[in-house]
């Protein structure tokens, strides 16, 4: 496989299996190391979500998001929604809108240029951080045209960053199981670099805690540290925990319940050790844990807390209890209870707004 090496692949897996005093001293370096590449910001942004559409025939067997045209929890934004949604995104003083869809099949390269436009209509000064890798396979084999033509047409109209998801695990032997019908590994890697090649930087995400075991998550880090060796597009690295509450294959018994807190801070501190001097922001999501845990992954190397969302269905419809909103104000309070900086980010990490620990109190969001 493409950026596979022996070697590292040994050290991940001691890595990624290190428990108990182990961890702790793990953790301890993970968070020496953030100190020497980020200092002590913690950043987060303000952003909101807007899914579109969330009806899909892939078959996903993680997903409870998607939905077959008529089911009961199935929806698609009409103009007007759309329109509003954007507008109160706007009304919101978000600096990002973050916007992902089912692969509908009544959608198009029209469908996706309009909600582009209708995004630079009504939120005109917001960046546009959207669509994963899978849709841009979905339109080009819809449109019958090249990666590229996909990528250069949005973001000509508006397209700022691409979403890095649909990566889940990008080892082979898990994703033929979990995603049968999704794009391959290797067509996720071709199309992120194509994107980072023309200058849409992304995020990378794993999404752990199913089918996979450690030697899966070795892999699957190798390949975001080869292509930011090669392209320098990735922007940050999210460790995405597995919420299994609704989805088919934890119901039929083919995954597991999701990771435990130990596995979550062995792959935030493997992560930073890892992927540190190549992608120096590291999330950890409040969507997925809370923010009590994703907080508390602050010692583990992690130097980034998400977004306020204002709106979130992915994880709510697998099940996930962390809620669609965190208000900015609990983003500060917990960030300076950690002894950190806070800082309001955009979505390419430069500052916003800055709130010093020593001029902590009660943030009361306007």
């Amino acid at each position: 496989m493409e950026y596979y090496r022996d070697d590292h692949q040994n050290l991940l897996i001691r890595l990624l299996k290190s428990r108990g005093s182990d961890l702790l001293m793990q953790m301890y370096d993970a968070d020496k190391i953030r100190r020497n590449q980020v200092g002590d910001n913690v950043t987060f942004i303000r952003n909101q979500n807007i899914n579109f559409s969330n009806i899909c025939y892939t078959g996903c067997k993680f997903c409870s998001f998607a939905a077959h045209e008529g089911s009961s929890h199935a929806y698609r934004l009409n103009q007007l929604e759309l329109e509003e949604q954007t507008a109160e995104a706007n009304n919101n003083n978000v600096t990002e809108i973050c916007s992902t869809a089912g692969l509908d099949p009544k959608s198009n390269l029209e469908t996706y240029i309009n909600v582009l436009q209708t995004f630079k209509k009504f939120a005109p000064s917001v960046h546009v951080h959207a669509f994963s890798p899978y849709e841009i396979y979905y339109l080009a084999e819809k449109e019958d045209q090249d990666f590229e033509y996909i990528l250069k047409t949005l973001k000509n109209n508006g397209l700022m960053t691409l979403c890095g998801t649909a990566a889940e695990i990008l080892d082979p032997e898990v994703r033929d199981i979990l995603c049968p019908g999704k794009l391959t590994s290797d067509l996720w890697i071709e199309i992120i670099k194509i994107a980072h090649g023309l200058g849409i930087n992304s995020t990378a995400t794993m999404m752990y805690g199913h089918i996979d075991q450690v030697h899966n998550l070795a892999k699957h880090l190798q390949i975001i540290r080869g292509i930011q060796e090669e392209t320098k597009g990735f922007t940050e690295f999210i460790p995405l925990p597995f919420i299994h509450n609704n989805t088919y294959i934890y119901k039929t018994g083919l995954a597991r319940a999701g990771s435990t807190g130990m596995e979550d801070m062995a792959v935030y501190s493997t992560s930073r050790l890892y992927l540190g001097e190549f992608i120096p922001n590291l999330q950890s999501s409040w969507v997925k844990t809370g923010m009590k845990f994703a907080s508390l992954a602050l010692s583990a190397g992690v130097n980034d807390l998400g977004g306020t969302l204002f709106e979130e269905k992915i994880t709510r419809f697998a099940g996930g209890n962390h809620g669609t909103y965190m208000a900015e104000s609990e983003f500060i309070r917990f960030i300076h209870d950690a002894n950190r900086t806070a800082i309001r980010r955009d979505t390419l990490y430069n500052p916003i707004e800055v709130f010093p620990v020593d001029d902590y109190k009660v943030w009361i969001d306007l």
